[in-house]
């Protein structure tokens, strides 16, 4: 596998539980094979996905359908 990793900013901090809420909706997202919550910036999301079966646009939706605003800011 091709890893890419790239991070999600969320505009909110988020809890333990809505961190986890959404670390594991990440991981059912088919090629994500990683998914976190910054321990230094708790409204950024990293993710490492293999590009061949998924990209950014369908990782960022997953978020987006979780509620939050997100935009993605690096990789």
């Amino acid at each position: 596998m091709n890893a890419t990793n790239i991070v999600m900013d969320v505009h909110q901090a988020l809890n333990r539980q809505s961190g986890d809420e959404l670390v594991r909706k990440l991981g059912c997202t088919r090629g994500a094979s990683r998914a976190w919550v910054s321990p230094c910036a708790p409204r950024l999301v990293l993710v490492d996905y293999d590009p061949q079966q998924t990209d950014t646009q369908k990782i960022l939706g997953t978020i987006v359908r979780q509620g939050f605003n997100a935009r993605l800011v690096g990789m």
